[in-house]
């Protein structure tokens, strides 16, 4: 079955709700398969319905997987300078990818689509893999991966500035390095970005169409469309290039379109002596109370549920309790929520945060983040001034669907701003321009209604940066080096991604771990056994950061990408964007549940407190903290007595003890995980603590189990490891990341001199394993009949122990190897080819760019003239540069993101 041109409407009417495309939707579909490019300006107001992009994407891909003859981008990157969006964008496409994986064996347009982006893909479907993929690129939050496995997918990223454009510089914020080429590659082709609300990034855009030219700098394209660049605007500019969106006579076309643009929202300046109001004092109470008394008025007036935006979290916490000590009914979401905490307000848990609302709820009062998505629908708000583009989109959560008759308040300063004031984030230039901008839009009668904000814009922010910067080539070969000490900074790179230089807002993690060890390598070890989980991590700016690590006590423990293991941390820490502090949870350093760096209040661990955990979300730590929990591990202690635990046996005590085990979801998900027949991959790993007792005894002081039907998306773990139980052959593993990565190349209609090196990359990738070395470092036992690509070992400790006894150099890389191996066979190639082959099997696995860390002894005894000549007289630094020329640099990570996917899709599948 397959999907054409007039099944648009029903797709998305089944992907939202009933809803019918307006007509600028259905303009840019037809746009985009007439052309196969998306426009360069999309035109759209608030409110027009600019997520519906991604209904677009999904659909278009969906055409040409039926066999449309124009070729589309497979991944849609949505890019946007607000996390509150980003979230909202990433659940939306999430919603898409269910409905698509559920309606899949039907007959429905929604059946027809997935089978069209099912069969785009090569290999086995994994269980639980949805036609779509989607991942979440934002601060404070461990990316996502699995998208970079699946190349010939359709796919949705959801992204904020700084994450998506890090990556496409080679220099990904929070990623590995090893990571960096193929997230890279598969960022500049074969993807269109959409960058929401341009005018905050400037910069982004300008790089981003800066690397789509650069990416084409080659003496041999590879003839994949290159990254396309699209920008959102409410206005368009002639000079922009080619523009798709909301025409004038589309409202008299659309109703519900035109009543959401359209309705007025008239906008009411309340002067307020004292504004900015401080964090603290009688000025911050009077402010607060005159908040509060608006917020009152508005909810007589117009009825529940009236929002309350304020510009810091002290300011949000004293209206709210001045709220309550009124008896209103107010819900406070300040901040940077974790995504836990943001899913509490959420359906199907509450319907506050849906279009639906929660009537219960008289006020909801919100700081600028409004970690809360953006489908709301207000009946009337109450904001303190900040700049024009913030404010609008504060409105825009105001009588959304234009059904109402409503009102915005604006509290203001009484007299002129006061020289250099600042409120919360926002600078006094840009808080003037928009007070400015406001009092003409109050004597309007639209006041802030979308269509009204056409002209004049809302003043976009200052420009805090001289002029916008162009990225050269050279400086593109620079960034290339991302095996070598040489890459520049990651903080260099606000230089091509930032719109601020005087204070750009890069984000670390931070994460509550209950009862967090005292004792150092224990921490350490437990958080390198339980990393840090999406759901759980606040995002904090890192100049907020610098005050928080004043506040904490020693024992903290800094997770950074890239390093082998966590660490303590240390007061020399520089900390960088992707970093993760792990923090007990006695540590006060909270207001409301957010971070504040002046907070005294504390929150809970809630790694192991999702009530339906999906793949990979299984978690469970159960510790001798209580007496349930002592009679369980003395249970488990009874049973293992110090040997390997049995997982069956972990499973069946889980089951007997769950009424007394707290965290029961997760205690009956861990159960159903480890209680698999012997012949079924492993789905959950379960590690038994042992310590020393008062009398000498050994005692069981924890139990950790992880669900592992995600770990194949850990590139360094699947490099040796498989969830099959038996270990597996390297010509098996060979043979089938050469048939995989063929397969991968056809279907992306590289010419067949491409096609053939990748293959023969895929079949020498990992020819350095059969080295004696290696081959020890895999098994403590004796020497299989074969050589082995991967065996069953997971445990880091054990890892270290068998690569420590192995005989192997500090940093020794199969793959170096692989590439002296398999370079006489590549001479059927031809110089060309075969020099990209060989540069593709020595960067397989991220290293190699440009060096290795051995010399030819080094590597192996005895090393011939071909290893002395690649990397003792520097044939392999010559290779990888004529490589860059005449497959360019963006080319040549594209292609590394091919192989090192197909391997990482024959991995998953145990092979």
């Amino acid at each position: 079955m397959s999907v054409d041109r007039a099944d648009f409407g029903a797709f998305f009417a089944s992907a939202r709700g009933g809803h019918r495309p307006f007509q600028w939707q259905e303009r840019l579909l037809d746009h985009i398969l007439r052309t196969g490019r998306w426009p360069d300006q999309l035109v759209a107001p608030t409110g027009a319905g600019k997520t519906s992009v991604v209904d677009v994407h999904v659909f278009a891909v969906a055409l040409m997987a039926s066999g449309h003859p124009v070729r589309v981008p497979r991944r849609l990157a949505l890019v946007v300078d607000r996390r509150a969006l980003v979230d909202d964008q990433h659940e939306h496409a999430t919603s898409i990818a269910e409905k698509l994986a559920e309606a899949r064996g039907g007959r429905t347009v929604l059946a027809r689509t997935a089978d069209a982006l099912d069969s785009l893909r090569a290999g086995r479907r994994e269980p639980g893999a949805r036609p779509l993929s989607t991942a979440l690129l934002r601060g404070g939050a461990p990316p996502s991966r699995h998208w970079l496995d699946d190349p010939l997918g359709c796919a949705v990223l959801c992204a904020t500035p700084d994450m998506w454009g890090s990556r496409l510089l080679l220099s990904g914020y929070g990623s590995r390095a090893q990571a960096w080429p193929r997230e890279a590659g598969l960022l500049a082709y074969d993807t269109v970005a959409v960058v929401d609300e341009a005018h905050l990034s400037q910069q982004l855009v300008t790089t981003a169409r800066r690397v789509s030219e650069l990416a084409t700098v080659a003496e041999e394209p590879l003839g994949v469309p290159v990254l396309q660049v699209v920008e959102t605007t409410a206005t368009p500019r002639a000079d922009a290039g080619v523009a798709v969106g909301v025409e004038p006579g589309d409202l008299d076309v659309d109703e519900a379109l035109r009543q959401r643009l359209t309705a007025p929202k008239p906008v009411t300046l309340l002067p307020l002596a004292s504004w900015p109001i401080p964090h603290s004092g009688p000025a911050r109470k009077a402010g607060a109370m005159a908040l509060a008394d608006e917020a009152v008025r508005l909810r007589e007036a117009y009825g529940p549920t009236v929002g309350c935006f304020v510009n810091t979290v002290p300011v949000a916490a004293a209206v709210a309790e001045e709220l309550r000590a009124r008896g209103m009914k107010t819900e406070l979401v300040c901040g940077r929520l974790r995504p836990h905490d943001v899913s509490r307000l959420r359906p199907p848990m509450s319907t506050l945060l849906s279009i639906t609302g929660d009537r219960e709820v008289d006020v909801l009062v919100s700081t600028q983040s409004l970690e809360v998505g953006v489908d709301l629908d207000l009946a009337a708000a109450v904001t303190e001034l900040a700049p024009g583009g913030a404010i609008a989109q504060r409105a825009g959560r105001v009588n959304r669907l234009g059904s109402r008759t409503t009102e915005v308040t604006v509290v203001v300063p009484a007299t002129d701003l006061p020289a250099g004031a600042q409120s919360g984030p926002y600078q006094c230039d840009d808080l003037a321009a928009a007070l400015t901008w406001l009092k003409r839009q109050s004597t309007d009668p639209a006041g802030l209604a979308p269509w009204a904000l056409r002209e004049p814009r809302p003043p976009a922010p200052a420009l805090r940066r001289d002029l916008l910067q162009r990225l050269e080539l050279a400086q593109a070969w620079h960034l290339a080096r991302t095996s070598d000490d040489l890459a520049a900074d990651q903080d260099d790179l606000d230089l091509w991604l930032s719109d601020n230089l005087d204070a750009p807002d890069h984000e670390i993690g931070l994460v509550v771990r209950r009862a967090l060890p005292a004792d150092e390598n224990d921490a350490v070890w437990l958080i390198e056994k339980l990393p840090p989980r999406q759901h759980e991590v606040f995002p904090v700016s890192i100049r907020l950061a610098a005050k928080i690590l004043e506040r904490l006590k020693p024992g903290s423990v800094l997770v950074r990408p890239g390093d082998d293991a966590p660490r303590p941390l240390i007061d020399d820490d520089r900390l960088r964007p992707g970093d993760h502090i792990v923090i007990d949870d006695a540590t006060e350093l909270f207001t409301a549940e957010v971070v504040d760096p002046d907070g005294n209040d504390r929150v809970d661990d809630v790694l192991d407190a999702p009530g339906e955990p999906g793949p990979g979300e299984v978690v469970l730590r159960i510790e001798r903290d209580t007496a349930a929990h002592r009679r369980f591990l003395d249970a488990v202690a009874a049973a293992s007595e110090q040997a390997g635990p049995d997982p069956v046996e972990v499973a069946r005590l889980l089951r007997v003890h769950r009424e007394e085990l707290a965290r029961r979801p997760m205690v009956v998900a861990a159960a159903g995980l480890l209680d698999r027949p012997a012949g079924e991959p492993v789905e959950a790993e379960v590690t038994l603590d042992w310590h020393g007792s008062h009398d000498d005894q050994p005692e069981l002081v924890r139990l950790i189990v992880v669900d592992l039907r995600t770990a194949t998306t850990d590139a360094e773990l699947r490099q040796t490891w498989t969830p099959r139980r038996k270990p597996v052959a390297l010509r098996r593993h060979a043979e089938a990341v050469a048939e995989r990565t063929e397969t991968v190349a056809t279907r992306l209609g590289l010419d067949t001199a491409l096609v053939e090196a990748l293959r023969l990359a895929g079949l020498h990738h990992d020819d350095g394993k059969a080295d004696d070395r290696f081959q020890r470092s895999l098994r403590a036992g004796p020497a299989p009949e074969e050589p082995l690509a991967k065996s069953g070992v997971r445990d880091p400790q054990t890892i270290k122990r068998l690569r420590a006894a192995s005989g192997l150099p500090t940093g020794w890389r199969h793959e170096q190897l692989s590439v002296a191996y398999a370079w006489p066979t590549l001479a059927m190639l031809g110089d060309r080819h075969r020099e990209l082959a060989a540069r593709l099997i020595g960067t397989s696995h991220g290293h190699g760019r440009h060096g290795f860390p051995h010399t030819g002894q080094q590597l192996v005894d005895n090393a011939d003239e071909t290893i002395a000549t690649l990397y003792d007289e520097g044939r392999w630094d010559e290779l990888i540069e004529r490589t860059h020329i005449r497959w360019g640099v963006w080319g040549c990570a594209y292609l590394e993101a091919l192989l090192r996917a197909a391997d990482g899709q024959v991995s998953a599948e145990g092979s």
